[in-house]
């Protein structure tokens, strides 16, 4: 998906203004997080993978994203075991495997055309 994201920023000239960051964890997902709010830049996107089996700090954490940064995309990828809200609020899941036509269109979604959740048509 990384390699996905990529292709997608240069194909659309946004090269320029994007960083994207990996963690592994949740403690280094809040570190970066918490340099990027201090200085004043939320993430236009944030995309957290639940695993195969999604944990109750893995929960918390995604709902305080959504709680702490609305003005941010959070993209939750889930397994198809994940029962998923049935009122979104503004929250977007998306079933895993993703396939790229899919992750494309949700760049184009999330990056183009409703810049953010707040402001959003979906």
């Amino acid at each position: 998906m990384s390699q996905w994201t990529l292709r997608w920023l240069l194909e659309h000239d946004m090269d320029d203004d994007m960083t994207m960051y990996n963690c592994s964890t949740i403690e280094d997902a809040v570190g970066l997080l918490d340099s990027a709010l201090i200085f004043g830049e939320s993430p236009a996107l944030i995309v957290f993978d639940h695993a195969d089996r999604p944990t109750e700090e893995n929960l918390k954490f995604s709902e305080q994203l959504h709680n702490a940064i609305p003005e941010s995309w959070v993209i939750e990828l889930v397994p198809d075991s994940m029962p998923v809200p049935l009122t979104q609020n503004g929250q977007f899941y998306i079933r895993k495997p993703v396939k790229e036509n899919e992750w494309n269109e949700t760049l184009d979604l999330v990056l183009l055309r409703d810049c953010s959740p707040q402001w959003a048509n979906t």
